[in-house]
């Protein structure tokens, strides 16, 4: 298709193309077919953008472990569009083999186990959700008119942005972190105590952060569960949790030993 001819694969997150596609269908009254071609249309838009060919639809699955081990997670969230279930059940027959999902994982967690398990090559991730900076590797965002290109995040850009979310949580999905903390004062503790701690960037330096500042470290488990992103290998601080490590078994890319 394309004239580069390096192999990439694309990694799209199919909830940020399902979600509003058919949000705008109930609001427009669009027929299936209709909103079928319009998530075609935004594919083929991000395959040009970043000159692709292969790609892997990755969309989540229905028995998110998150919400299994922190019942309040994502609470207060309005219901999915009407036309959800359909679109997606549509456009799963449409694209077959180029569809993924695991029914314990959410696409996030999906997302960054396929982009550093190393089984695929060149891999992009595409989404518009700034949670997968976290992933060392290549991403697109395709909010809008989306990036003029793809761009890489190193580990140690991607380790900093995964300390700065597990001290900040997520307000838009109901996790705590410490309290009063956006990301500028997050920053500003990560400077602070970086040198004195003698760690990386990662949840060893969070945690130091959360006993420094006199923070329950039950809440620091709690937001490290919600926030971190899964990949190959597993952070070892997530293998505390009985449950992370049950689901863990049924994804032989982060196992141990294949890890």
């Amino acid at each position: 298709m394309y004239k580069n001819k390096t192999e990439r694969t694309l990694l799209i997150d199919g909830d940020c193309i399902l979600y509003p596609t058919a949000a705008k269908g109930e609001a427009d009254d669009m027929e299936l077919d209709e909103m079928l071609e319009h998530c075609m249309a935004k594919i083929y838009k991000i395959q040009r953008a970043c000159h692709a060919d292969e790609y892997k639809f990755i969309v989540s699955g229905r028995n998110n472990f998150r919400k299994v081990l922190h019942p309040d997670y994502k609470a207060g969230r309005p219901p999915k569009p009407k036309d959800y279930t359909c679109l997606s059940l549509a456009l799963q027959s449409s694209l077959i083999d180029k569809w993924y999902f695991h029914p314990q994982l959410e696409a996030d967690d999906l997302l960054g186990i396929i982009a550093t398990n190393r089984r695929v090559k060149n891999p992009i991730i595409c989404t518009i959700d700034k949670d997968l900076l976290q992933i060392e590797g290549w991403h697109y965002n395709f909010y809008g008119e989306g990036d003029a290109f793809p761009h890489y995040q190193s580990k140690e850009e991607a380790d900093y942005f995964w300390t700065q979310q597990i001290l900040t949580g997520d307000s838009t999905d109901n996790i705590q972190g410490i309290k009063g903390i956006g990301p500028v004062k997050a920053r500003k503790l990560i400077a602070q105590y970086k040198d004195e701690a003698g760690l990386p960037y990662g949840a060893e330096l969070a945690k130091y952060i959360y006993e420094k500042e006199e923070i329950d470290l039950a809440i620091y488990q709690k937001t490290l569960e919600l926030v971190t992103i899964w990949k190959a290998p597993m952070p070892l601080e997530l293998k505390q949790n009985e449950l992370i490590t049950e689901v863990i078994k049924t994804i032989g890319s982060l196992n141990d030993e294949e890890a």
